[in-house]
């Protein structure tokens, strides 16, 4: 199967059974464990070995698959990371927003109230589910690529901390990297609130950083 069929097919699953709910077909768990495998962290997933799967939301209210395993313990596992591997890049990036995740909420308690503040490209009133925080002048994407040109990659990806089950955040083990990266990003950043709706349709691009 091509990566977009397994996507699917994966999704067809996640989203057939409750939350919480066991995986029962063993057509599905054969399928599931198969993608699974090739996973860059299964060992460590698979642990003492898999009794079931099962669904489960994350913290960031997204659904899931859990593993359940042989010995009681549990943890979540990725079928797109399992799909398509993540590169060293897409994780020091992913660290990188954690970097400067305070920073963001910082701004939107400053600059926004709730029921109060009107997004100035939809005209819609800001609310704590609708407010989206979003780089202009430079994405941060650009910001980003900017940032990691003299850098050393590899270095970089040992300062990541190694997963831990049930552990959704990617971040930097070293301060100084975490540190670095933040004041380049206030440095060169420029932010505003905005409307999900107009984030998501009337700019032209769309805002990696959601809070």
């Amino acid at each position: 199967m091509k990566q977009i069929e397994l996507t699917k097919k994966c999704q067809e699953i996640l989203y057939k059974y409750n939350l919480k709910a066991q995986v029962i077909e063993d057509e599905e768990i054969q399928f599931l464990l198969s993608v699974f495998e090739k996973h860059n962290e299964w060992e460590s997933k698979n642990g003492a070995g898999i009794k079931s799967i099962s669904i489960m939301q994350s913290q960031y209210g997204n659904r899931c698959f859990q593993l359940n395993r042989v010995d009681g313990t549990f943890t979540d596992i990725s079928f797109t990371q399992s799909i398509k591997k993540p590169s060293k890049i897409s994780d020091i990036k992913r660290a990188c927003r954690h970097a400067i995740r305070e920073e963001v909420i910082k701004f939107r308690n400053d600059n926004v109230q709730f029921g109060n503040t009107v997004c100035t490209f939809s005209n819609e009133l800001l609310t704590k589910s609708n407010t989206h925080i979003d780089h202009f002048d430079l994405t941060f994407d650009e910001m980003f690529k900017l940032w990691i040109l003299d850098k050393d990659i590899n270095l970089l990806y040992t300062k990541i901390n190694e997963t831990k089950d049930n552990e959704f955040e990617t971040y930097f083990i070293d301060e100084s990297i975490k540190q670095d990266f933040t004041i380049f990003h206030n440095n060169n950043s420029n932010l505003r609130a905005v409307s999900k709706n107009a984030n998501l349709s009337t700019l032209k691009y769309r805002s990696e950083i959601e809070i």
